[in-house]
């Protein structure tokens, strides 16, 4: 007769194999393993495995107990008991709505260490006393949630910790750094075509500090390389609104803002106010990021550009609809200068001084006056805009001038706004009696939202700067050129913004010569 297998030893065995697999990740599953083998204790093979698995078991250290991975349900005297804790010491406040879901001892836990510092709080900082029940019950929730709290305290104040550190680390408690990188791809396009396809940037770097909450320092580093399309069409006209080079430095900018009370604004900088930052500008599509495409379509440049970098202007409201400007700009080279023909009062500057009149919502004008003065061979009336007769009238003699200037800004509904400007200049030679009559004007219509929100289109129909009447008859211009030009502002998201835009001149430097096209892709980062 055949000998019968062994089942009852080749089970042990299996049983005990597995033991061993599993007794290092699951503790209590081991002993459940051993109970649930049903061997006796005199098997050799038994005894045998038993004594090279005890000491594996005996290395484990303390085993969890059971009730300590459940989880805690609402129905569970621990969840009844801290509500009742909760209404009786209010230390979940009023309104504390209990959770009717299923939590974790951890997260049961959480709530149990708010309402215990809580306690802790209200009842060592005055006379009240909690009861023998509601204290008895805090040692019993303490005991039975020891090892989650003391692991919830060990990770807050790891948390605080390394909070802590940030704030030991961080740049300043007072100071922002913002930036802004701008490339630009484009052509000009004539009768006799000279330009190339051309790539530019331009990159800022702001360091905005302030010391009371209603002032600003900023710090700029900046950068360029955009080329400049009036060396090669021979006209200001062309200009864009980012163009120029650094030369491979870094251009600094310093300027302080503040206010004084609740009327009045004050501007100040050493390289890099102007006019147009104490003087309002109403035009919507004035950015150099972000709107018109050229250089004479962003402002007035009668009375918006001129001599400027050092200087102080000052915002005054009288109500929250009339608001008057005044401020005084020196060219930043000659306020640097020590020379008795330059320095804050010898060299170029502007004067400016505006009325700002804001009668009903969504409708602003303004009247500017500007009084400049270009020293000698440093002559650009209007801002390298315009004819070549308009900035130099009368060569490169000293030339002073004063500005008139009114803008106007409507926006007549949310999707659609309409404005522009009119310039008047009565230009005078400084070292002999000619004067000069120069004129500008450009009307700007805007589309906000076009096509999706935040984007916006624009249009901007105007005149360049032009001497209508020169004592020296051979500086009046001959003709009268259009500048027109449509933008499309893009914005991808918050730090990203392209626009592409176009702009003709008919008639450059208001000659008998060929209409002038330029056409630009402008990319914007912010971040």
């Amino acid at each position: 007769m055949a000998k019968k297998p062994n089942f009852f030893n080749r089970t042990t065995k299996i049983k005990i194999k597995l033991l061993k697999t599993i007794s290092t990740t699951f503790p209590a599953w081991s002993i459940l393993l051993l109970l649930s083998t049903s061997v006796s204790a005199e098997s050799p093979s038994f005894q045998e495995e038993l004594s090279q698995t005890q000491p594996q078991v005996a290395d484990m250290g303390e085993v969890t107990p059971v009730h300590q991975l459940l989880d805690v349900p609402p129905s569970d005297w621990k969840s009844q008991a801290f509500q009742a804790l909760s209404d009786r010491t209010l230390c979940l406040g009023e309104n504390y709505q209990p959770d009717e879901r299923l939590l974790t001892r951890y997260e049961f836990a959480a709530g149990l260490q708010v309402c215990l510092d809580q306690i802790n709080q209200k009842y060592l900082s005055d006379d009240t006393s909690l009861s023998e029940a509601n204290q008895a019950l805090v040692a019993r929730f303490r005991q039975e949630f020891a090892q989650e709290l003391a692991t919830l305290r060990d990770r807050t104040d790891n948390l605080e910790t390394r909070t802590a550190q940030l704030e030991d680390q961080r740049f300043s408690t007072t100071t922002k750094l913002n930036g802004e990188v701008l490339f630009q791809l484009g052509d000009s396009f004539s009768g006799d075509d000279q330009s190339q396809l051309f790539t530019g940037y331009r990159a800022r770097l702001n360091f905005d500090t302030s010391f009371f909450g209603e002032d600003r320092l900023r710090i700029r580093l900046g950068a360029r390389n955009t080329g400049e399309l009036e060396e090669v069409e021979d006209t200001f006209m062309v200009r864009l609104g980012v163009d120029g080079e650094s030369d491979n430095e870094i251009e600094t900018e310093l300027s302080y803002d503040f206010a004084v009370g609740e009327r009045i604004q004050v501007v100040t900088g050493i390289s890099s106010v102007g006019a147009d930052d104490v003087a309002e500008v109403l035009n919507p599509l004035s950015s150099s990021g972000q709107g018109a495409v050229s250089r004479f379509a962003r402002r007035n440049p009668s009375t918006l550009r001129g001599p400027g970098g050092s200087g102080a202007g000052i915002q005054y409201e009288f109500s929250d609809s009339v608001q008057v400007a005044v401020g005084y700009f020196v060219d930043s080279d000659d306020a640097a200068a020590a020379s008795g023909e330059r320095g804050l009062f010898g060299g170029s500057y502007s004067a400016v001084a505006q009325l700002l009149i804001e009668p009903i919502d969504d409708l602003e004008f303004a009247f500017t006056y500007t009084r400049t003065y270009y020293r000698e061979d440093d002559v650009r009336l209007m801002g390298a805009t315009g004819s070549e007769n308009a900035n130099e009238p009368f060569g490169e003699d000293a030339t002073s001038a004063n500005g008139f200037g009114f803008q106007a800004n409507w926006e007549l509904s949310d999707r659609f706004g309409v404005g522009g400007w009119f310039g008047y200049t009565d230009a005078n030679q400084e070292t002999g009696n000619q004067s000069a009559t120069i004129l500008n004007g450009a009307v700007i219509f805007n589309f906000p939202d076009l096509g999706a929100e935040g984007n916006e289109g624009g249009i901007i129909i105007g005149v360049p700067p032009i001497v209508t009447q020169n004592d020296d008859s051979e500086r009046e211009d001959e003709r009268t050129s259009l500048h027109i030009e449509a933008i499309y502002r893009i914005q991808l998201n918050d730090q990203t913004i392209i626009t592409p835009g176009v702009f003709v001149i008919t008639q450059p430097d208001h000659s008998d010569r060929d209409p002038i096209w330029v056409g630009t892709i402008r990319t914007q980062f912010r971040f």
